[in-house]
C-alpha cells in the first residue's frame, strides 16, 4: 500500500474509535515530525529572537507540562496547538492576552482599581471592544532545545475520565464509584517558551507600559498557568 494510502487508513481507524496501536502510531508521528523540524525551526527561532530582543521578552520554563489546544478539531478526540509552518508547539498570542487581561482585572484590580476591566490602565494595556490597546501579545514560541531534550517537546500523556455516561447524558443519572475509567491518550508539551510583547509607543513612557505588561504576563503564567487542565497542575511556568 502506498504511504499516503497507509496514512489515510491509519487516520480512518483512529477516527472510528481506535484506542490501540493506530492511535498511538498517529501520536508518535506528531512527536517525530516536530523533532525532525528542529533544525529548520531553530533558524526561524533565531530570527524571531533577534526581532523580539528589541521589544520586551522573557523565556520561562514549564514546571510540569502544558495542555494547549485540547479543544481543537482532531481525529483523536483531543487536539494540540501547533505552529502552522513548523509543526511545533505554540501558545497563541490571543490566548496570552486573554490570560493577562483576566489576571489584571482579578488580581491587580483588587489592589488598584485602575487595573480593573474598563478602567484606565486596563484599557491602555488591552483596549476595549471599540479600540485596541497599546500592547501586542505575540505567540509564545518553544525553544529549539526543548524539542530535543529527554521528556521535552511534545510528549505522550493520558487522562482517565471516570464518569463518561454522567457527563454525556441528559438525564440525572448520578456518577458512582462503579463507573469504569476511560483512558484517553493525548499530547502535552514540556520545555521552555519565549514570550514577547510589543508596544505601539516606544517612548520612555511607552516602554514603561511594555515592561509593566511583561511583568503582568509573567505573573499570570506562573500563578494561573496557560492552556487547559490548569486545575490539575498543567500549564504553570517557573519564574
Amino acid at each position: 500500500m502506498p504511504p499516503r494510502a497507509q496514512q489515510a487508513e491509519l487516520v480512518k481507524k483512529a477516527a472510528s474509535g481506535g484506542k490501540g496501536p493506530e492511535r498511538r502510531q498517529l501520536l508518535d508521528q506528531k512527536i517525530d515530525a516536530a523533532r525532525r523540524a528542529q533544525a529548520i525551526y531553530a533558524m526561524a527561532f533565531k530570527r524571531w529572537k533577534a526581532v523580539t530582543d528589541a521589544w520586551f521578552a522573557v523565556e520561562l520554563p514549564l514546571r510540569d507540562r502544558l495542555a494547549a489546544g485540547l479543544g481543537q478539531d482532531s481525529v483523536l478526540e483531543v487536539g494540540i496547538m501547533l505552529h502552522h509552518t513548523y509543526g511545533v508547539p505554540v501558545i497563541r498570542g490571543s490566548a496570552l492576552k486573554g490570560l493577562a487581561a483576566h489576571y489584571c482585572d482579578r488580581v491587580w484590580g483588587k489592589k488598584d482599581p485602575a487595573f480593573r476591566l474598563g478602567e484606565g490602565s486596563h484599557t491602555i494595556l488591552f483596549g476595549t471592544t471599540d479600540s485596541s490597546g497599546y500592547i501586542t501579545f505575540h505567540d509564545g514560541w518553544i525553544t529549539p532545545e526543548s524539542l530535543m531534550g529527554k521528556n521535552q517537546g511534545i510528549v505522550p500523556d493520558v487522562m482517565t475520565p471516570h464518569h463518561g455516561p454522567y457527563y454525556m447524558s441528559s438525564d440525572e443519572t448520578a456518577p458512582t464509584d462503579f463507573d469504569d475509567p476511560n483512558p484517553v491518550s493525548f499530547l502535552s508539551v514540556a520545555g521552555t517558551f519565549r514570550f514577547a510583547i510589543e508596544c505601539a509607543d516606544m517612548s520612555e513612557q511607552g516602554r514603561e507600559w511594555g515592561r509593566l505588561a511583561l511583568e503582568l504576563l509573567k505573573q499570570a503564567l506562573t500563578s494561573w498557568g496557560a492552556g487547559g487542565k490548569t486545575n490539575a497542575g498543567y500549564g504553570r511556568f517557573a519564574s
